[in-house]
């Protein structure tokens, strides 16, 4: 009985000895990817594509053929909105690994628009389901093409484009000259170029990453909207105070309801320089003096404005994710695009070193920890895609590799001994002690 005690608990210490393998993992990517560490293109962010495109077809499979979307509420966020936001992110994502590996062949040994066939497509063919309207449908009725709707609009949009710039495929076109235009004619009739994503709900990030698809549309209908999206764009901002876009504004006015936060500034600034070179280096110097935290241990970005006067040490909601010290979790994890997109390799760098060491990859590519927390019943790859995303993000062509800061070493440096320690317990359970033979 003893014997098998021991063994049950020496399997029990085997689990956490199994944190060696991502700091392992970890280690060899930040001395392997000069990218991951600046903000030039990541030879890791090929791994994790490779990674996803083998698991996005069968989620996308059954998820189909559950019938599961038809049966959501609006309240139920994750499992209605993750999806679809998840097969644009993915799509736009292999986009960019795809322009980076026309330039540069070595950064992974087969295209990705190759290596992700079989998931761009399920992809796209979940984004077009009409199942997955249906907490659309609920919002905006029977007209939800054509209502304001702009955030599901804007993710048809960005995945319709992308999928054709992938493949070539003609056949949602002109699906895509309908949505494009009646985005861009609903933002010209508006009062403040403002529109609702659902009624009374008023992103402004979203509108301005709405006009940014509309402007990528042109590289598959050969239509030109330069002109139209920089006057969008600027009329947009002009509701803007303190250079930021609030968190929601009444669309009518252009009146913010609610500050500037940094879940949505992470996305607006992941996509602001396909608008308008002209004041976008100052707006993202803006968000960094209000938003951008780095102490002597680690860095990151805040969910709230830096305000003496208040409190936000911890907070949560959908949008946010965990709020711990000051630092949100969809902040900086978004905010890792926006420092890439903006060739900021010095925070790009710490961000990167900081998400590769925190994730727990494994050599495979999946990242563990994203998947722990995922919606496992509705979006179980959502996680792991937002951030394929953000790393796909590349504004620099050169590496310039930041500093690593001290949290990446004591986080390393906490797995192995905890793996180390863990496995010699284990060893010295499961060691059977020799009896000596009798004379």
């Amino acid at each position: 009985m003893w014997k098998l005690i021991r063994r049950l608990l020496a399997m029990g210490f085997l689990v956490p000895g199994l944190l060696l393998i991502p700091a392992i993992t970890s280690t060899a990517i930040l001395i392997s990817d000069p990218g991951l560490r600046s903000a030039s293109p990541s030879r890791f962010a090929f791994q994790l594509h490779r990674s996803l495109s083998r698991r996005i077809p069968r989620y996308v499979e059954d998820r189909l053929a559950s019938g599961k979307a038809a049966t959501l509420s609006v309240s139920q966020i994750t499992a209605t909105e993750w999806p679809v936001y998840g097969a644009f992110f993915y799509l736009l994502a292999t986009q960019n690994l795809q322009q980076q590996w026309d330039a540069n062949p070595q950064l992974s040994s087969t295209a990705p628009k190759e290596e992700g066939m079989e998931a761009i497509e399920a992809s796209l063919r979940l984004a077009l389901d009409d199942n997955h309207a249906h907490w659309v449908k609920t919002y905006w009725g029977d007209d939800y093409l054509s209502d304001p709707n702009c955030f599901y609009r804007m993710l048809l949009i960005g995945s319709i484009t992308a999928h054709h710039l992938l493949t070539g495929d003609l056949q949602h076109l002109e699906l895509l000259r309908e949505l494009s235009t009646d985005l861009a004619t609903d933002i010209d009739q508006s009062p403040r170029g403002l529109i609702d994503d659902y009624p009374d709900q008023c992103f402004p990030a979203d509108v301005a990453v709405g006009i940014a698809m509309v402007r990528y549309a042109d590289q598959a209908l050969g239509s030109d909207h330069q002109e139209w999206a920089s006057a969008a764009y600027r009329r947009l901002t002009t509701t803007f105070p303190d250079s930021l876009p609030p968190y929601m504004a009444r669309a009518s006015t252009g009146h913010p309801t609610a500050p500037s936060r940094g879940c949505t500034n992470g996305f607006f600034f992941s996509f602001d320089r396909q608008l308008s070179s002209d004041d976008t280096d100052s707006r993202y110097e803006a968000y960094v003096d209000h938003f951008w935290r780095e102490t002597k241990v680690m860095a990151g970005w805040r969910e709230f404005p830096a305000d003496p006067a208040k409190s936000d040490t911890l907070y949560f909601d959908p949008d946010s994710g965990p709020v711990i010290d000051g630092l949100g979790t969809s902040a900086t994890g978004l905010g890792l695009g926006a420092a890439r997109h903006h060739a900021d390799s010095d925070r790009a760098g710490k961000l990167g070193a900081e998400f590769i060491a925190s994730v727990l990859p494994l050599p495979t590519g999946r990242l563990l920890l994203p998947s722990l927390v995922a919606d496992h019943e509705h979006a179980p790859l959502f996680p792991e895609i937002v951030l394929l995303h953000q790393i796909s993000i590349a504004g620099g062509s050169t590496p310039s590799p930041a500093p690593i800061p001290r949290i990446v070493f004591l986080i390393l440096t906490s797995e192995i001994l905890i793996g180390l320690l863990s496995l010699a317990v284990a060893w010295k359970l499961l060691r059977v002690q020799r009896q000596p033979k009798a004379a």
